[in-house]
């Protein structure tokens, strides 16, 4: 999408300062804009503005050029986390490892530090879903790198319906294009299919149907074991094979004792 991004534009009328620069070209990179404010009336009233949310690092580079302070812990909101997403968030789809030609679709903040950055901790705090990853070694970065990550449709669902209704129109229609592919797509099947899961027959070929000769009881917490779970043919060759084992090491003598 070309143009002065929507997070820039939806920032500086927030605030009511500064101004938008760019685009800066650089070859084989997208345009690239910032909004920047030049004067110290402008800093301080932006500041001032922002400075409930910000993180202890953000708030003491404020105190150390305009000198301002706060003394309360940093805010978080729903509509905070909204917009640290929006600025530094991303939805995209990926190859799922075991099962060719399916999509897996993932939520990410990337930031920089020489210890967990306490946006990402807040950010995971307030949405209640993710996992913060790191540190990586990244090239052209100063800092090692560490990322918030949610890998599940069902929680990328749930993270877009909480933020949604501040996310700008970018980022929102990232996700539902990276989602409604996910959705399109057939079931995936559960288990390794080579592995014998959810098959009518075992790896060895024992038809599970026909390996029961009595009904399954549970000696646990009452739950019924699916016909698949076990192939009893294999069950009895594997205790044959084991009583087998014991009287060839017993010899006659274990017999006597």
């Amino acid at each position: 999408m070309g143009g002065v991004p929507e997070v820039l534009s939806r920032f500086r009328a927030a605030v009511g300062a500064g101004r938008v620069a760019g685009p800066k070209l650089v070859e084989g990179r997208q345009p690239l804009y910032r909004w920047v404010a030049s004067s110290r009336a402008d800093v301080t009233k932006v500041g001032s503005l922002i400075g409930p949310w910000l993180s202890r690092q953000k708030r003491a580079q404020f105190q150390s050029a305009v000198g301002l302070a706060w003394t309360a812990v940093p805010r978080a909101s729903m509509s905070w986390a909204a917009g640290l997403f929006d600025a530094e968030g991303s939805t995209s789809l990926g190859d799922h490892r075991s099962h060719r030609g399916y999509k897996y679709v993932e939520a990410a903040i990337t930031q920089g530090g020489a210890h967990v950055p306490e946006e990402l901790a807040r950010f995971m705090a307030v949405v209640g879903l993710g996992t913060v990853y790191g540190p990586y070694e990244q090239e052209d970065a100063n800092e090692p790198i560490y990322r918030w990550r949610l890998q599940h449709a069902d929680g990328v669902h749930r993270l877009v319906h909480l933020l949604q209704p501040w996310l700008g129109s970018v980022k929102r229609v990232q996700a539902w294009n990276a989602l409604a592919l996910v959705d399109g797509q057939p079931i995936l099947p559960r288990g390794r299919v080579e592995w014998g899961s959810h098959k009518s027959h075992c790896v060895h070929g024992h038809e599970y149907a026909s390996a029961r000769v009595r009904p399954y009881v549970s000696r646990g917490a009452g739950i019924q074991r699916r016909d698949n779970k076990q192939c009893l043919v294999c069950s009895r060759e594997q205790a044959r094979a084991r009583r087998r084992a014991n009287k060839t090491i017993g010899g006659p003598q274990a017999a006597d004792r």
